[in-house]
């Protein structure tokens, strides 16, 4: 992306290559999955990648219920690099890893939790999609209150215009 870019587009699209390079940086993300009663649920894991898979570890728990439950997941991560806020999801499979081959190469990753609860079970996320956006942090909120525009509240009509006090209450400061 140049530098050019970046001052006309106030959220642009981030690369595949450059997703799994930010994707790389970190070892904290979140990983969102749908309970029993179809809401979403977010955990915050610690992750590994190989080969272009995530990996996490979990312990016998509802998280891992879920994922062989529903092992449709999106997995997000997000950081600030040059003064950039980028953010990065992944939408794919999960699946509990059994192979020896596979744990060894996990392993070899280097993956670990940090929750003190023991997590003998290592999951794999195969990506189906990997997207991400990357934003220049916003300024004072005073300089973008300026550019909003608010036309008089007298050529407004009337059930569009702000409310007035109520008699007896005091309005609340700053409202």
């Amino acid at each position: 992306m140049d530098h050019a870019s970046k001052k006309t587009a106030p959220v642009t699209e981030v690369g595949t290559a450059e997703c799994w390079r930010l994707i790389e940086t970190q070892r904290l993300g979140r990983l969102a999955l749908v309970d029993a009663a179809g809401e979403p649920v977010i955990y915050p894991v610690n992750f590994a990648v190989a080969d272009g898979i995530l990996y996490i570890r979990s312990a016998h728990d509802a998280k891992l219920r879920l994922l062989t439950a529903h092992p449709t997941v999106a997995f997000e991560i997000d950081g600030e690099e040059a003064g950039d806020r980028w953010s990065v999801v992944v939408r794919g499979q999960a699946a509990h890893v059994d192979l020896d081959a596979e744990l060894r190469r996990t392993r070899a990753t280097g993956l670990r939790s940090m929750s003190p609860t023991p997590k003998p079970h290592v999951i794999r996320i195969v990506p189906r999609s990997v997207t991400g956006r990357r934003f220049r942090e916003r300024g004072e909120v005073e300089a973008l209150r300026s550019l909003i525009f608010r036309p008089p509240a007298e050529t407004l009509p009337p059930a569009a215009r702000p409310p007035h006090p109520i008699p007896g209450i005091t309005p609340r400061a700053g409202v």
